[in-house]
């Protein structure tokens, strides 16, 4: 079990990625499905999502070894 601890929050990161990218939302993709860039009309970006993705995840793997 210890072996595969750190597995489990990039896993996590993943389908939540995984899941962004199937719905791909408006704010962080343009009309043609395009990943927007940064500029003044567009202050999120995935480039701003993905760490905070990361350490949200990170945030629910240790929410969940707290639980169980």
């Amino acid at each position: 079990m210890k072996n595969s601890l750190p597995i489990i929050p990039i896993l996590i990161y993943i389908l939540i990625l995984l899941i962004l990218f199937i719905i791909k939302p408006p704010l962080l993709f343009d009309n043609n499905g395009i990943i927007r860039t940064y500029n003044p009309k567009s202050l999120i970006t995935l480039d701003l999502i993905y760490p905070i993705l990361a350490l949200l995840s990170y945030y629910f793997y240790l929410i969940i070894l707290i639980l169980i």
